[in-house]
């Protein structure tokens, strides 16, 4: 079983790490594609919109679909369906028209299978590598993401005056055909415990069975609730940082984008270590001290920004905000792997597509609206102390789990058996 495990896990990273790194690197292309073209940061912000949208209305959609079909057999197709799709945008941009609006056809088309791909990825990752190869697998997931943020941009910016759109097109058709290659080989069921008895409910009736099972399931609901809370508050970073760089501190662009390139580059790191130790037994302290850590990092990005500091050199700010931003990645990690590997195990497997999916629609609705209101409020209130308020949120959820008990109760429950078992 263990070489079966074994197998799965280095087809998955193979697979994942293809798939995204091209997607990367194609994305990044046609970011500066169309900024070359137009010279519109609208018209590429319209791109990241694009993007989004699908994952944040479809996710539901895409979770139902997991729980009442073959996860493999979507992960295979929408594969496949990506490659299609690109060859068909391929084709019209090769031969038909080389106009904007077929790029913006072709990401809303890619987000939209890309959704249903990622919840069926998400969904059956317990099956593949069960309990105790879990957060092997989530750090592992987390380190080609991480990866394919760090290459991408310099692959894509390197590639991007020497060869046309054209071949990044067909680069990342040939991507996923590998990834779909590569899915073909893994056996997603290993640990199934799922019958093979398919509900004849609609789709709305599955929704709102997901919805009332997390509901009911009080450990699951403050899992969700807490991951929800962490994105909605974490969307003033990458809004910030660039203000705080190149606004207040007339900073490079360089220097932001090494800033901004160390947190993947930490988030790869931590990523690395966690998939190669056991898995975390103190959950309660590991999400309440990242917690902890991170609100704390928050405000202190911050103090570059403060009058008192604005007299120090922007080397010594420079290397400041590097070692915050590393902090920083190492905390969001030391919450988001606990948090995974409890998901993924405290829920059915008849349930874990539609649990994954409205986790996935609250995170990514909540990203945006952060966007927008940190966006509007940096006019507004100096920079320090929007991130100083923003970290004192994320603290205050760390009082309210203290104050509440119940979570931190099940949490300890939860860690009680392994923990004994060692």
């Amino acid at each position: 079983m263990e070489r079966a495990v074994k197998k799965n896990l280095i087809l998955f990273l193979v697979g994942k790490v293809t798939a995204v790194l091209g997607s990367s690197i194609y994305a990044f292309a046609i970011g500066l594609y169309i900024l070359a073209e137009t010279g519109s940061s609208l018209n590429f912000a319209f791109t990241l919109v694009l993007s989004m949208l699908p994952r944040i209305l479809l996710a539901p959609v895409a979770g139902t679909l997991s729980d009442r079909l073959d996860r493999k057999k979507i992960i295979i197709s929408s594969n496949f369906a990506s490659a299609i799709w690109l060859g068909v945008i391929l084709g019209a941009f090769t031969f038909f028209s080389q106009e904007i609006w077929i790029l913006y056809v072709a990401t809303t088309g890619l987000s939209i299978i890309s959704t249903f791909y990622s919840i069926a990825v998400t969904s059956s990752i317990y099956n593949m590598v069960g309990p105790d190869f879990l957060q092997r697998a989530m750090s592992l997931n987390q380190a080609a993401i991480s990866l394919s943020a760090i290459l991408g941009p310099v692959l894509g910016g390197v590639f991007f005056g020497i060869i046309q759109l054209h071949l990044f097109m067909a680069l990342n058709i040939l991507t996923y055909i590998f990834s779909a290659f590569a899915s073909i080989l893994i056996e997603y069921n290993l640990f199934s415990k799922k019958t093979e008895n398919k509900k004849s409910t609609s789709m709305s009736e599955d929704l709102k069975q997901g919805a009332s099972y997390i509901k009911a399931q009080p450990f699951l609901l403050h899992l969700v609730i807490l991951s929800v809370w962490l994105n909605f508050w974490f969307a003033v970073f990458p809004v910030a940082m660039p203000y705080l760089v190149l606004t207040v501190r007339e900073m490079s662009p360089v220097q932001l984008g090494i800033i901004e390139g160390a947190f993947s580059i930490g988030m790869l790191v931590m990523a690395l270590i966690l998939s190669a130790r056991k898995e975390i037994r103190r959950k309660e302290l590991s999400i309440t001290g990242g917690m902890v850590l991170l609100s704390v990092v928050l405000m202190m990005i911050g103090l570059p920004a403060v009058p008192v500091f604005m007299g120090l050199s922007n080397v010594v700010i420079f290397g400041f905000l590097m070692s915050m931003v590393l902090i920083l990645s190492a905390s969001i990690m030391f919450i988001n792997t606990p948090v995974s590997v409890l998901l993924q195990k405290n829920t059915p497997d008849e349930y874990r597509g539609r649990v994954m999916s409205l986790l996935e629609t609250g995170a990514s609705a909540m990203t945006p609206l952060g966007f927008i209101l940190f966006g509007f409020l940096l006019e507004k209130l100096p920079v320090w102390l929007l991130l100083a308020v923003c970290g004192f949120s994320l603290f205050a959820m760390v009082f309210y789990l203290y104050r509440g008990k119940m979570f931190l109760k099940l949490l300890r429950e939860e860690d009680q058996p392994r923990a004994a078992s060692i």
